[in-house]
């Protein structure tokens, strides 16, 4: 960090970029799938950039701030009066071991309602993922909601 040989935005984003390499191994060693280190490298100085321009913001500013700015992007609300339905499923292909999590939010983002799940082990991603869909889709309709996007 100290290393004035390095530019100050590659210094900076350090943390990010030890992060993002973490999860990248947990995704290779756990899920047997291998993301793009271009994009790695990318999100780290993104996340970085925001972060820095954050914390030299005057608290004011900071308070009418989203919590993630770059929420809008990864995440597009439903039409008024629709809730939208969120769902990850993880499988790890040694073990076998599978679950599973759900968010329903409103047009403004606000969660509603949430849950996770531990399903028995599955032979694949897919068969992993078609039980955590299925079990959205029960859950949903246990909760009575009809009019939602997943």
């Amino acid at each position: 960090m100290s290393n004035d040989g390095l530019s100050l935005s590659l210094r900076m984003a350090n943390p990010w970029l030890l992060w993002g390499i973490w999860k990248h191994r947990n995704t290779t060693v756990l899920a047997g799938t291998q993301g793009d280190l271009n994009a790695l490298i990318a999100h780290a100085f993104e996340e970085s950039k925001v972060w820095n321009k954050l914390r030299t913001m005057p608290t004011q500013s900071v308070t009418r701030l989203s919590l993630n700015p770059r929420c809008a992007v990864r995440w597009t609300k439903p039409p008024l009066d629709t809730l939208k339905c969120n769902i990850h499923v993880s499988w790890l292909n040694d073990v076998h071991i599978c679950g599973g999590a759900w968010i329903v939010r409103n047009h403004h983002g606000d969660a509603a309602f949430h849950a996770r799940e531990m399903f028995l082990p599955a032979s694949n991603r897919i068969a992993a993922e078609l039980r955590g869909v299925l079990w959205v889709l029960h859950s949903l309709r246990d909760l009575h909601l009809d009019n939602i996007e997943i």
